[in-house]
């Protein structure tokens, strides 16, 4: 009788401390979980430091959203601002990019230009008080661009959308150069800016993006340098490569 007693207690001890090791257990990656995931990361390091006390320890999460050797294809819609003081112009294009490493990318962009008077151009011609007949501005309007242009994102975080869902985000800069299609003819552009872009999940993209656009437009004078901001917006979509 006492012998089956002392084995009752030792099951019991041996159950016991199984039960505290899973729960320790448990407990630990519950909280590797919560450092890979978009939880709160206050409450996370409190958890963390009644662990380990005497630890220094700082929370800093990588990008959620992988992007080595990936491709991301976007639509794009710009509004030109300065240039031709006579001439509105809006762009719809398409860029490709391929994302080496998270930091780096590499892409071509084309933009389709739709261009408009001004009311400045507008009054030119309407205007016949002085000659009599109105005056038609000298314009060398773009038609097409295309571009290779490489992006750096050095900065990277992410935001909450009013309760609706945890978005990450890139700061990047872009630099590239290529040809611009005018009235004219082709001639050389170049192109530097940055934005910010905004990863919805594993494949929906979007981005906001403020860049300088400069190229020599042809005027029966001479050329002339035209300098130009260009905003736009961009919608994605991002593909594995392998």
């Amino acid at each position: 009788m006492n012998r089956l007693l002392e084995r009752l207690m030792a099951g019991c001890l041996l159950l016991a401390s199984t039960t505290l090791l899973s729960a320790e257990n448990a407990h630990a990656t519950d909280l590797m979980k919560d450092f890979d995931s978009l939880g709160g990361n206050d409450v996370l390091l409190e958890r963390a430091r009644e662990l380990n006390p005497e630890a220094n320890i700082r929370i800093v999460q990588d990008r959620v959203v992988n992007r080595r050797w990936r491709e991301e294809l976007t639509m794009e819609y710009g509004n030109v601002l300065g240039g031709d003081a006579y001439l509105a112009t809006q762009n719809l294009g398409a860029n490709y990019h391929v994302h080496i490493t998270p930091r780096w990318s590499v892409g071509v962009k084309y933009n389709y230009a739709f261009n408009r008077l001004r009311d400045e151009g507008k009054y030119l011609i309407q205007d016949t008080s002085a000659t009599g007949k109105g005056v038609i501005p000298e314009m060398d309007h773009p038609k097409q661009s295309y571009m290779a242009v490489l992006n750096w994102y050095p900065i990277y975080g992410k935001m909450n959308l009013y309760d609706l869902g945890v978005v990450h985000f890139d700061v990047y800069a872009l630099g590239g150069a290529g040809q611009v299609e005018l009235k004219s003819g082709r001639t050389g552009t170049w192109t530097a800016g940055g934005g910010v872009g905004l990863w919805f999940s594993q494949h929906l993209t979007s981005r906001l993006e403020m860049r300088y656009q400069t190229y020599e437009a042809n005027r029966y004078g001479g050329k002339r340098a035209m300098d130009l901001a260009v905003a736009s917006f961009q919608m994605g979509f991002l593909h594995s490569l392998f």
